[in-house]
Formats: C-alpha cells, structure tokens, sequence
C-alpha cells in the first residue's frame, strides 16, 4: 500500500493524487482490497498513457501491472488467449508469438499501454476493427450485488460483453482478458503521395491496413500503403526500418521540437513542411516486414499530448475541410473559415477572435480507418459504417499547452456538432455529457450494464460520472 502519492500521465497534463493506492500481485489481492474497501471509490490504472482524466483517483488506486501473465492454449484448431490486465501491448505481443506463433487481431500505433487500458479506452491500429472489438471474454472484479462480497465475474455474452469490451472502468476492476488471436504474418508497405482524398480513400481497396497522413501548410496526403503479404519478411525491411526510425521516429520528433518549443516560428514552421519534409520520404519504396515491426510506430519515444476525433466515411471529406480551416485559422488566417463553420462556431460560442495567431500546428495529421466495433461505446462502434480516426499530435512544454487546449476544445466541439464526430476517451477529450448522449446511440444501454455490475458508483470518477451518467438537463 502506497499513501499520498502524486501521479502524473505520460503526457504531464493530467495529474492527481490518490488517497491509497495498491500494487495487486495476484487476483486474491484484488479481491481482498476490494473487501477492506467497501463503500471507497476504486479506480485502475495501467500505464498512464491516457491523455484524459480516466484514470483520475482521489480515493483507492490500483495499479494492476502485476497481472500480467499471458497464456495460449488450442481450442478447436484455433489459439485462445488469456492475457493478464495490467500486461503491456508490447509484452503480450511478444509472448503470444513466443507461445504459439500467434499475434493481436489487430495492433495500435503505440504498444506502451496495459491490455485493460487499450481495450478500456477503445485504442484501434487501421484497417480493422479496434481491439475492443476482438474481446471476448473479460472477468472483472467488483461486489455481487445480492450478497455484497468482492467476487470475479466472467463476461463472455451478451450486451454485458458489449460494455466490457469498451467501459472506462465503470463495470469493476479488469483482471484479464480473453480473445481469439491470430497466426502471425507480414505487411507490405510503401509511400506515396496524393492530392485528392478520393484517390486515398480508393486505394484502401487494394491497401486495407494503410493509414494517412494530412500534411499541414502544403495540404496533401502521404499515404503509408499496407496490406498482408504472402511473403515473409526480406532483408530490405531492415534497411527501411532503421530508415524510419532515425529519419521519422526520431529525425523528424526532433525537428517538431526545435519548432514547438524553441524557435515558434509560423513561417519556420511552413517552410519545414512545405519544403523539407518531402525530402525525407522515400516513396514506392516496397518492403515487406512482421506485422507488428511494420504497424507500430514509436510514439513513445518523446512526450507530447493528442487529441483524436472519430467521424464515419460518409463525412471524412467535409471534416478534413473543417480540420484544414481551423488549423489554419489559430495560425493567424482569420479569413480561412468557411461561412458554415463561422456561424457554427458562433452558435456554439466559439467564435473567439482572440484565439487567432494562437497555436501553430506542427506535425502530420494522422489518419486512420476503423470497421464498425461490436460495442457500446467505443469511439468506432457502429452498426454498418466505418470510422475514421483525425489525429493530433502536439510536443509543446506542459506549461504551453494553452493554444493547443484551446484549439482542442474548438475543433473537437465543432466538428462534434457538424459531423456527430467521437473525441477518443484516451485522449484530450473536451466532451460534455449532451455531446455524448448525442453522439453514441448505445449510451442507455451501457448505462443499465454499468449500473447492474456496480449499483453505488464506486468504480466511476467525477470525470466518468459526468460524461455518461448525468443527464444534460442536470448538469451544472
């Protein structure tokens, strides 16, 4: 037991000091905290990679990155796994090819994050369904409601899986998940360069795992083209990754740096991406390497905070139109916006000319594809559509996020109302409680899970509480 301790997320812009907090070692120590602490507000953590306030805690803190044991067995002629909550993405990739020459059904850009934590917060790679989607058991902790005591429940049907799958913690303590994985294959990939979005989003046919790239200040697309490959990897995949990794993964992170938090220069800033960063893509350049040496990137490697926003296919276009003007409206171009989204903005009250000349954008706008997810709230979860994921990146000091808070909360509440577009809850997420009502059909649903598995809110915060369990009306 740790008291008092202060803690802060990956990103340094959230921080909050728990009452206690526990390390569990094995699931009976789960149980046993739990029943010294009936009546206490319990939340998890796992690596604090989140960007919102989740994992906030003023009460009883567990840190479950003890259960962390992963174990494949063979049912059926296929691989099940049961991966601990608190084991890093990383770790479990790793053991699961070591174990059974199997991988993650699907992989995110980032693999620092606990298993509970990615699927907890809806964390997705592009092309196929977010993780959530995949689970198909999770076996939760929290107190039988007839009798009070601390018990295991396993989820594995129903729409009480639907919620498991995504659920921000409210349904009890994750302990472990189980899910169908796959053999272990490779990706081919290379760059190429577009124009138009629809030439883009066309060659997803023949590219299903690519992901994009909107460049700020020249406008185009740089498109890293990927799909499964029948071949294994070839010696050329070495070359490329460490390409990548000094010129993108660090090169590139350096430069963004220099930019952000030295030199703060808007025409420095245009330059560099319309002029130089070109130069350091190689395009058509066509490897083939393990999926999750080519899939994953290194995020990690300098701090910084994102926002992500979700919007289905049908309103892609139209809200990288919307995503273009607002950039270029907090650099200083105060006539960039569309008169649609100027009387928009006014509605919301947005519509600050103070905010101009405010925040300068200064690193690629990542997007990615996400299939409809069999869940309740995760930010993908749909009933026919994709989902596409606009992402942003920003390495400014803490203490010079205000431009970058402030350009959040607008993009965010704008192009929530225009398009019904989902902030990502593990990311800055600038949401109320009538935006989300508005924005996730399922919300009632979830709510009547939640409120089954924990009837006396012990496992919400106030962030929690407030963004899906307060009527709008209510709110204060």
């Amino acid at each position: 037991m740790i008291s008092g301790q202060a803690l802060q997320n990956f990103g340094r812009n959230v921080s909050f000091r728990p009452r206690t907090m526990y390390q569990p070692k094995s699931e009976a120590e789960v149980l046993s905290i739990l029943d010294s602490h009936r009546g206490s507000r319990i939340r998890v953590i796992g690596r604090l990679h989140s960007y919102s306030e989740a994992a906030c805690c003023e009460d009883v803190l567990l840190d479950v990155r003890h259960l962390n044991t992963v174990r494949t067995e063979q049912r059926d002629g296929r691989v099940w796994a049961t991966i601990g909550a608190g084991c890093q993405v990383k770790h479990a990739l790793v053991e699961l090819e070591r174990q059974a020459g199997v991988t993650l059904p699907a992989v995110g850009l980032i693999t620092e994050q606990s298993i509970a934590g990615a699927i907890s917060t809806g964390t997705h790679g592009s092309g196929r369904h977010s993780l959530s989607h995949y689970i198909a058991e999770v076996r939760v902790a929290t107190y039988d409601t007839e009798s009070g005591e601390p018990v295991i429940r396993t989820i594995n049907a129903g729409s009480e899986l639907k919620a498991a799958r995504c659920s921000l913690g409210c349904l009890g303590v994750i302990v472990s998940v189980g899910l169908w994985v796959r053999p272990q294959y490779c990706v081919e990939e290379h760059f190429r360069r577009y124009e138009a979005l629809a030439d883009v989003v066309a060659a997803e046919e023949m590219f299903p795992l690519q992901q994009f790239f909107l460049i700020p200040w020249r406008w185009d697309f740089w498109v890293q083209h990927r799909r499964e490959a029948a071949t294994s990897g070839n010696w050329q995949a070495m070359i490329y990754q460490a390409y990548f990794f000094a010129v993108m993964e660090v090169g590139l992170h350096l430069i963004v740096l220099v930019l952000s938090k030295l030199f703060r220069s808007r025409w420095a800033t245009h330059t560099f991406f319309r002029r130089l960063l070109p130069l350091t893509v190689i395009r058509h350049w066509k490897v083939v390497g393990k999926s999750q040496d080519m899939l994953v990137m290194e995020h990690e490697l300098f701090r910084h905070v994102e926002i992500e926003v979700f919007v289905k296919r049908s309103k892609l276009d139209n809200a990288l139109r919307v995503v273009k003007e607002l950039v270029s409206y907090f650099d200083g171009d105060i006539k960039t916006l569309s008169s649609v989204t100027a009387a928009r903005m006014e509605q919301l009250g947005l519509l600050d000319p103070t905010d101009v000349a405010t925040y300068t954008h200064c690193y690629p706008i990542c997007v990615r594809r996400i299939l409809p997810d069999d869940t309740l709230i995760s930010m993908a979860s749909s009933d026919d559509e994709d989902s596409y994921s606009i992402s942003f990146n920003c390495y400014a000091g803490p203490s010079n996020l205000r431009g970058f808070n402030r350009f959040s909360e607008v993009l965010t509440r704008t192009v929530a109302s225009l398009f019904e577009a989902r902030p990502h809850w593990g990311k800055i997420c600038p949401m109320d409680a009538s935006t989300v009502k508005s924005v996730y059909l399922h919300l009632t649903e979830f709510r009547r899970v939640s409120t089954e598995f924990d009837p006396d809110a012990r496992f919400r915060n106030d962030w929690v509480s407030r963004l899906l369990f307060v009527e709008p009306s209510k709110e204060a």
